[in-house]
């Protein structure tokens, strides 16, 4: 009697075990590895050789892998409850996909981890290296940059588009890099830096690009010679290093070290505001496209350099705005 009920325990063991997982084919793919595959499924490699009767790590394309994926119990649908206003309604999680990206001469394993916005620890890991050396036409398992991070451009009119939003550009038949920077109000040097994986100077027709949408209304500069500025107070400069260059500002725009533009704290983006330098008397307007935690003025590569704050030490500058 007590084997019996050991028996029919180890039955329903079983039973509930084979029940709570689901098998499932895997197909593999040129360029996949049994890791890529394993971080793929959620799995491990240690499983996949188990369920599959694996000696070693060796696969080949169009071989067929058996996994399982573990079934959730069914839970009771919860009550609706009254969604909190204070709460973000934007954090959606999303699976990542994974693409292939084929080294070229002069990549390195930073610029491969940049360009895809992954660090060096999750490429190595996603493809097993334990080193820095990569060769030629070598096959990386890399972050798939998805579409939907930026809306079709075609989805904004002349009358509504927001200035400052980045959107994906579908090459139109004929059009060469100066019509994609004149339609877009843009420089190479930003197109380039938004667009690593593209030749710009030889764009295809239905080729999709990212681009910045300009600016759909022009003001203008509210300030005259007449103007009545309120002095508000000397301020510590500083500026912008080479690193920063092309790095996205908190107004959207890309940082770009010739323009007259500067950071601040608190002041409203878009302002503009007069700059002095106290010790020589020379001033420039600049416009406040970005943020810093810091006090003081965080000013362009060309507004510190025109107020001759290159060679100060300690730099000063009075800040004036509109009274």
């Amino acid at each position: 009697m007590k084997k019996l009920l050991t028996s029919c325990v180890l039955v329903l063991l079983l039973s509930v075990s084979a029940s709570a997982q689901n098998r499932q084919i895997h197909t593999v793919s040129s360029g996949e590895t049994l890791y890529s595959i394993s971080r793929t499924l959620g799995v491990t490699v240690a499983e996949l050789r188990s369920w599959n009767d694996l000696d070693d790590n060796a696969i080949s394309i169009g071989q067929e892998l058996i996994y399982f994926t573990q079934v959730e119990p069914t839970q009771p649908v919860p009550e609706e409850q009254p969604i909190d206003e204070g709460s973000s309604l934007i954090s959606v999680s999303i699976p990542q996909e994974n693409e292939y990206y084929t080294v070229k001469s002069g990549d390195n394993l930073t610029t491969i981890a940049r360009q895809h916005d992954m660090t060096l620890t999750e490429l190595r890991e996603l493809n097993n290296l334990q080193g820095d050396l990569l060769r030629i036409g070598q096959q990386l398992a890399v972050r798939k940059v998805r579409d939907s991070v930026a809306p079709s451009a075609s989805e904004y009119s002349d009358e509504n588009a927001p200035q400052g939003s980045y959107v994906i550009y579908t090459v139109e038949s004929g059009e060469t890099l100066p019509d994609v920077l004149d339609k877009f109000e843009m420089t190479e040097s930003e197109l380039r830096q938004l667009n690593p994986e593209v030749n710009v100077n030889s764009l295809d027709r239905n080729q999709r690009i990212t681009v910045l949408l300009p600016p759909s209304s022009n003001f203008e500069n509210p300030y005259t010679a007449e103007a009545s500025l309120q002095d508000l107070g000397s301020v510590p400069a500083r500026t912008y290093t080479n690193a920063e260059v092309g790095n996205t500002t908190t107004s959207g725009e890309l940082y770009n070290p010739n323009q007259l533009t500067a950071a601040h704290s608190n002041i409203t983006i878009g302002s503009i505001l007069f700059v002095e330098n106290p010790a020589t008397g020379s001033g420039i307007y600049v416009r406040i496209n970005d943020r810093i935690t810091q006090s003081g003025l965080k000013l362009s590569e060309a507004a510190y350099r025109i107020l001759g704050l290159s060679n100060t030490q300690s730099p000063q500058v009075k800040i004036y705005t509109e009274s």
